[in-house]
């Protein structure tokens, strides 16, 4: 049995809407009714996968722990024999149905997966290169192609992430160090318009995308890489796209990395948090050090009260699955959300400074969720309250209790924290 006594200023309905970043033809209004779809889904899956699975090693030439998907960095490898690791991708049990039914079930609304990461190894069908999973695996399968279609029957957004480093390509500079390609006749301007033709492939063939996801860009500036001009074509090619601040450019919205900054943004800047679910983005074999069930839900939580979404990042193995400790805490993930997903979804951020309990609060209207993660021994004490409160209940089990000086909750907090909803 919990208890809660309901006694606080629920000042919450006089929010700020977030500040637009619109483009430049685009209204405040527009802005809003672009954005809305990723502003309510709040929780999304990240997934870097490419040929630096076949290795699938995290470590640097000394031994030490890096990140997986920089192989071709950590290593110092000549791009000849990176190259050979495309011959090896064979990810036969790969099933995009699967993939998306997993994200589903964990709660989370849309897919963000590396069409090209730092490597330069284009995940997707595309005409700019035959270095690409197409023509130069064993496979010969557009993965993007199957996901398009799942995300579409299953209701989930597809999105890209895109690299602009290209260690591959021979036009890219700067050149990494150990690289011994001669660097004269390179051109970063040529480079950047066989960016363009493969963001075309990427943005035409495969139905309506919700987010280009950037990366990449900090070794320029955003003149030299045309930032204004490439995303210009790519919002020419997908006039809803959203897109990130991660080629130089604010655009959309801002991508804090493994870390959930203190508070909302200033005035309103909208934001995602990407994070992992081990240590590595890309799939290390020697990587077990997973996050719990409990602290990743702490963490949507968490980033939900501040007005930001959640896109939790999982690499799959070179077989095409995801590491069953992935898909276990996925589940139980979604165990939570299926009971407490009102408290996320469509939310926005805690309207107060302080809270007298462990937790974190969420809005939705003239609801207010109290996502409690230790619940205080002597009850849940909410002072001074200024307006009346009409219900509270549990969302785990959605019990429904009558409001008066004091309720009483009965919650199990399975999976993750206690939510309790005030309207």
């Amino acid at each position: 049995m919990r208890r809660i006594s309901l006694g606080w200023a629920l000042a919450f309905l006089l929010f700020l809407a977030p500040a637009a970043a619109q483009t430049a033809h685009e209204t405040p209004e527009q802005f809003q009714a672009r954005t809305k779809w990723w502003r309510e889904a709040k929780f999304g899956m990240f997934i870097h996968w490419g040929i630096y699975a076949v290795p699938a090693d995290s470590t640097d030439l000394q031994g030490h722990k890096r990140i997986a998907e920089w192989y071709f960095s950590n290593k110092q490898v000549q791009v000849a024999d990176y190259e050979k690791f495309a011959s090896q991708f064979d990810p036969v049990q790969f099933d995009a149905r699967q993939w998306v039914e997993t994200a589903k079930n964990a709660g989370m609304k849309y897919v963000v997966i590396t069409s090209k990461h730092h490597d330069g190894f284009s995940m997707f069908d595309t005409k700019m290169t035959d270095y690409n999973v197409v023509e130069a695996t064993p496979w010969h399968h557009d993965p993007m192609k199957d996901l398009a279609a799942e995300c579409g029957r299953q209701g989930l957004r597809l999105c890209f992430y895109h690299s602009v480093m290209d260690w591959h390509h021979p036009d890219y500079l700067p050149r990494r160090k150990w690289d011994t390609r001669p660097v004269d006749g390179a051109s970063l301007d040529r480079y950047i318009e066989y960016m363009k033709g493969e963001l075309r492939d990427l943005l035409t063939k495969y139905g309506p995308i919700g987010i280009l996801w950037w990366d990449g860009g900090w070794e320029h500036t955003a003149e030299e890489i045309h930032s204004a001009e490439v995303n210009s074509y790519v919002r020419s090619l997908q006039p809803q796209i959203i897109i990130n601040d991660r080629n130089k450019l604010p655009e959309d919205y801002s991508t804090p990395e493994q870390d959930i900054p203190a508070s909302a943004l200033p005035g309103g800047r909208l934001w995602e948090t990407c994070m992992t679910i081990n240590d590595t983005w890309g799939y290390a074999k020697n990587d077990t050090n997973w996050k719990s069930v409990e602290d990743l839900t702490r963490k949507l939580i968490d980033i939900a009260s501040k007005g930001g979404n959640f896109l939790l990042n999982v690499g799959p193995m070179p077989s095409g699955e995801f590491p069953q400790a992935i898909q276990e805490r996925l589940a139980r993930m979604g165990d939570w959300m299926k009971a407490n997903g009102t408290s996320v979804y469509s939310t926005t951020q805690c309207p107060f400074r302080n809270l007298p309990f462990d937790g974190r609060c969420t809005v939705n209207g003239s609801k207010l969720y109290l996502e409690v993660f230790q619940w205080p021994a002597t009850g849940l004490t909410l002072r001074d309250l200024e307006t009346s409160a009409n219900a509270a209940r549990a969302l785990d089990g959605n019990e429904k209790l009558k409001v008066s000086i004091t309720g009483v909750v009965r919650t199990s907090g399975k999976n993750g924290p206690w939510v309790v909803s005030i309207s």
